[in-house]
């Protein structure tokens, strides 16, 4: 969830800098996937960036105020064991078929017995429920101040659908947040009508697409997901273990997306206006899997201060073209 702080950080600096203090960071259409689909229901409905991030570092008590407990369960770790216990005796019990087997071999006799994750996103479906019903917010698509799309991928169809458009505009903002949230192999594919999705990252990054497709002419981007430079300071990704390697690699596929989305977007709408705001690479607070106070928090601030200094550079040429065309932001 370090992504999604960082996010508000930025939302909220651009609402400041940008935007009309009475007006809010108010744009015409939010696109979220993933963490940026919790930030994205919320601007979608209304809620100040500002507010937000005050709720956020204030660490007030507000049904907003994202916790570790908002994903996980009290169980769920060990739960997680008991999914991590299955994963190893599924390797067990077919290392020990076979005379000299191989691992390729293991693994092809042990995959009908692994799990299909090992956390459950059902405590975050809850978690959005309660917490938009008890600030009075909107559950549903067709009740948001403001269009609200949220990709994610279909694992049986292999293609992207979107929560809020078409007949997937009746499925609850809740229940598309967690789809779009599912992380393959972390959290299990979640379930919706018969069919299982996962997150919109997967094969796709930055979804300007669906932005211009709803009339956007100007997307502003928000991207927390930079892969990290060496940095003298810090020890290697390799030395910082496995956890570290795979978020790396994840990020460099993602930038790879992401450059692509935005070549094809432009392309295909030459007119549209992209600006893409993210993290440099090196000594920022956004590598790393911890959801704890300080991180979260750092990576508020951080979003906010950065974008400031972005501002100071780029916010003109924003504010001009936010007050004259309509415009959608992408978490």
């Amino acid at each position: 969830m370090i992504g999604g702080m960082y996010e508000v950080g930025v939302l909220a600096a651009l609402e400041e800098g940008v935007f009309e203090p009475a007006r809010g960071c108010d744009f015409d259409v939010y696109v979220g996937c993933s963490a940026g689909a919790v930030v994205a229901s919320v601007m979608a409905n209304g809620v100040p960036a500002s507010e937000l991030y005050q709720i956020l570092d204030q660490d007030r008590v507000d049904p907003l105020n994202f916790q570790r407990s908002s994903v996980y369960a009290s169980n769920a770790f060990r739960r997680a064991f008991v999914q991590f216990a299955r994963f190893v005796w599924a390797i067990g019990k077919n290392a020990a078929t076979g005379s000299r087997p191989s691992v390729p071999d293991i693994l092809a006799r042990a995959e009908h017995d692994f799990p299909a994750g090992f956390f459950s996103l059902a405590q975050l479906e809850e978690y959005m429920r309660t917490a938009l019903a008890a600030r009075g917010l909107a559950n549903s698509f067709a009740a948001l101040k403001r269009p609200l799309l949220i990709p994610a991928i279909d694992l049986d169809s292999a293609e992207r659908v979107v929560f809020g458009r078409r007949q997937l505009a009746e499925v609850p903002v809740s229940q598309a947040i967690a789809a779009s949230s599912a992380i393959p192999g972390f959290f299990e594919p979640y379930s919706i009508g018969g069919r299982e999705y996962i997150d919109g990252g997967v094969g796709f990054s930055g979804h300007a697409d669906l932005a211009v497709e709803a009339g956007a002419d100007v997307v502003v981007i928000v991207n927390p997901l930079v892969p990290a430079l060496d940095d003298p300071g810090e020890r290697s990704l390799r030395e910082r273990g496995l956890y570290f390697i795979m978020e790396q690699a994840n990020r460099i596929y993602s930038r790879s997306l992401l450059q692509h989305n935005l070549e094809a977007t432009a392309a295909r709408h030459p007119g549209t206006q992209i600006f893409l705001i993210q993290p440099p690479p090196r000594g920022t607070p956004l590598f790393g899997p911890s959801m704890g106070f300080a991180a979260s928090h750092a990576a508020l601030r951080y979003g906010y201060t950065a974008t400031k200094a972005w501002l100071a550079a780029h916010g003109a040429e924003l504010a001009r073209r936010i007050a004259r065309v309509p415009l959608s932001t992408i978490a």
